[in-house]
This record gives structure tokens, sequence and C-alpha cells, in this order.
């Protein structure tokens, strides 16, 4: 019974002793798995990856990330689609309303990343980790062809309306201390859009304000009073802005945007106008080059392959059905067919009626037919003639008087042979081609 009794001491001695020692062992370094330690959170990477879904934050102004026909465009969204194909997660867009709310989702980490024509400045950088840049931009200044000026000094005095938030005003700044001029500033609501400041300006709510070029450039900021933009500042960075302790992730987007193949897509998005450069380019012959034929197409469809024009004309080159029959065009919405039948019929006006004038007079003379027809612009002229005006000058002298065939009193006299014609339209029509093709070509930043 005693040795029992020992036996049972020495055992229960042993338990303690074993248990005792493990808790100093055996116990991991970390009892609680919750722990709110950060070192053992996962990173946002590893999150995105778990979760799957990546999460943007953006503005859906129409530029970098925006919506047409249910299908996301504009070139930073697409390529975080790009990205979220590469994670093979999903990609969920978050729309807020101004700059201020974009930061302060990142700030609270209700989002992984910002697309939003972002410029990494030193304040923002001190708050947020940045990309590296997607591409290189530079401000112009938005101004109407009533109050155009053709030199920054003369901003000297003037007003430039900005949104409040934006890079802009620091440029501003710049300037005014580079050409010691004094520019007054307006600070508009955050929750405008570039895009509809633009328009503001083309409207005569504001008189100038400043754009990215990118933006300017873009389909959505066309307007037929706007004056071609006048370039204000240096090229700048437009990055992606992370979360400021997204280190992980920003290393490896950054090692994403550095390969080959994206390499390639960003080129090719910042150097292309539309979908169809390449079938622009290869129905381009002189004096139409491609700028001039793409210039052409943004005037007559915006670029929609699909339009449809009250009068029946359809497609990117807004081909009447006779003409596209002509033409040797069989599938009209076809955008190849569509713009070599274009090209096709420039050609044709051209080198039938206008080919004896100067390359300038006939681009214009040869748009203005293609819009209204040859008659009228052939009444017009006869017009110019009997006023004092030169019938081969487009400029200030045809165009001014196919707008008076739109009044009853001189569409109806004797001599004018083929009626009516909204020659207003057909003024700003081949303006409108004219300023487009002024912005491509002295588009920097791309390999037109």
């Amino acid at each position: 019974m005693l040795k029992v009794l020992i036996n049972l001491f020495i055992f229960f001695s042993l338990t303690f002793m074993i248990t005792t020692i493990s808790q100093f062992i055996f116990v991991p370094e970390v009892i609680y798995l919750g722990s709110t330690n950060d070192k053992f959170k996962k990173n946002t990477l590893e999150q995105i990856k778990k979760r799957g879904f990546l999460l943007v934050a953006t503005k859906l102004d129409g530029v970098g990330c925006y919506y047409k026909r249910g299908q996301l465009r504009g070139i930073e969204c697409e390529l975080l689609q790009e990205y979220a194909n590469y994670l093979d997660v999903e990609l969920n867009i978050i729309f807020f309303p101004d700059l201020h709310s974009l930061f302060t989702a990142l700030e609270n980490k209700s989002v992984d990343i910002i697309a939003s024509d972002l410029t990494p400045n030193n304040e923002r950088k001190k708050k947020f980790l940045f990309s590296n840049a997607l591409f290189h931009t530079e401000e112009w200044l938005i101004q109407r062809k009533d109050n155009a000026i053709s030199n920054l000094k003369q901003l000297n005095g003037k007003t430039i309306s900005i949104r409040k938030g934006t890079t802009y005003r620091d440029v501003i700044l710049a300037l005014q201390q580079e050409m010691n001029i004094n520019i007054k500033v307006e600070l508009l609501p955050e929750t405008l859009s570039t895009l509809e400041i633009i328009k503001g300006v083309a409207n005569g709510f504001w008189s100038y304000t400043l754009a990215d070029q990118h933006i300017v450039q873009n389909q959505h900021a066309q307007y037929p009073k706007l004056s071609p933009p006048l370039i204000i500042g240096q090229p700048r960075e437009i990055s992606l802005a992370l979360f400021k302790d997204d280190k992980e992730l920003l290393l490896h987007l950054n090692s994403w945007l550095a390969n080959k193949k994206i390499k390639a897509i960003l080129n090719k998005k910042k150097q292309s106008i539309t979908p169809w450069d390449n079938v622009f380019k290869k129905n381009a012959s002189p004096p139409f080059d491609w700028l001039w034929l793409t210039s052409q197409a943004f005037a007559e469809s915006s670029f929609d392959p699909n339009a449809i024009s009250s009068s029946g004309a359809k497609g990117l080159m807004q081909l009447m059905p006779e003409t596209a029959k002509d033409m040797g065009v069989t599938q009209i919405f076809d955008p190849k067919e569509n713009i070599k039948g274009g090209a096709k019929y420039n050609k044709w006006l051209y080198k039938t009626y206008w080919n004896y004038l100067p390359e300038k007079e006939a681009l214009a003379f040869t748009f203005a037919s293609y819009n209204a027809g040859v008659g009228h612009v052939m009444d017009a002229q006869r017009l110019a003639l009997r006023n004092g005006d030169d019938p081969n000058i487009w400029f200030d002298n045809v165009e001014n008087h196919i707008i008076k065939l739109e009044k009853k009193s001189i569409y109806t006299l004797q001599y004018i042979k083929y009626g009516y014609c909204r020659g207003s339209e057909t003024k700003d029509y081949v303006r409108k081609i004219f300023s487009q093709k002024e912005i491509y070509s002295n588009n920097k930043n791309t390999n037109y």
C-alpha cells in the first residue's frame, strides 16, 4: 500500500513538473490567434486574393474610368481590369463624387486603390503611396474662340476657374512667378468634373480653365466654341494611389506594370486615338493624312461606329446609304468598310472639284462638300463672289456665306441653284475638323 502511494506521488509530481515546464517550452509565442498585432495580419495583397475582388475607387468622370454601354472604359480602369485578371479576382469599381471622398476612403482602408488621374505631388506623398507613372501628361489652357489669347502673358489680370483640391493651382502659382503676372484663381466645387468645367467654359460660364492634355483630347471634351488650347506647365506623372502601409501591394503592382506586355498595352493606349487607328492609316492618301480622316470621323460621329443621324447617315464616317453604295460599301456599320468608303468619297470630291486649290483650301472645301453637298458649297461661292469676298477661300469668306443659305430671302434668289442648306452646321463642321486636327498634331507625348 505504501509503495502504491509513493508511486502515485511520483506520478503526480512528474505530471505537474512536465505541465509546468511545457508552459515555458512548448507554448507558442502568440497564444491568441485573434490578436490585433499587425505583424500577424494578412497584407492587402493576400486579402485581395482571399476575398476574390479588387476594390478600386474612382470618380467615373468620363476619362480615366467610365462606363460606356455597360462596358468599363478609360485607360486606368482598363489597366486595372487587366491587373485583376492577373490576380484571378473580380474588379469592383466604387464611385465617389470628389477627391476628398476618394482619399478618405483610402485612408480608412475602405478601398485598395484610387484611379482618378492623380499626380503624386509632395503633399499627397506624405499620406499615400503611388504607383510608378502610368503615363505623363501636361496642362492645357482651355479657352473659347471669343476670348482666346495667343500667349500666356495675356493671362495677366484674368481669372482661371479650377476645381478645388487639384494640382492645377500649383501650376498657376508657378506660372505667375515665372512670368511675373497676376492671375486670379476661382475655386469651383470638388464635385464638378474636369469635363463639366470644360463644357462650362465652352458655354460661357467661365472664361478659362486648366485640364490635362489627355482629358482635352478625350471625345467628351470637344466643343465647336472652344479655341485650340495653349500648353501650360511641365509634363507630369499620372499614377494610382495606395494606402500608406501597403508596400507589398505597391511592389507587386509596380513589378506587374514593368512587364513588357503591360508596357506595350500602355503605350498602345497612349499612342492611339481610336481602336481603328490602323484602318485610318491604311486608307490615308495625300492630302488626307490619317489625322485628317480621324478628325473628320470625330466630327461626324464622335467615333460611334453605330451612329445614325436624323437624315439617315450611318457609321463612323456617317455615310448616306446611296453614297456608301457608290463607294462600294456593303456593310455600312463595319468600321473598316465605313472608313474606307468615307476616305474614298473624300478623294473623289477632292479630285473632281477642288484639287486646283491650295491644299488648305482644298481640304476645307472638300470637307464642306462632304457635309453639305457640292451644290450648296458652289451656291455659297456664288454668294461670296457677288458680295466681294474670295470664292476660293473658305475661312472667313465662303463659310460666312453658306450660313446665309438658311434664310429664305437668300436661298430663293434666282442664281442660287440648290436652295436651302443648314450652312451653320457646315461651317461648324469644317472648323471642328481643323481644330481637332491641330490638337492631334500638337500632341507631343504620342507617336502619331
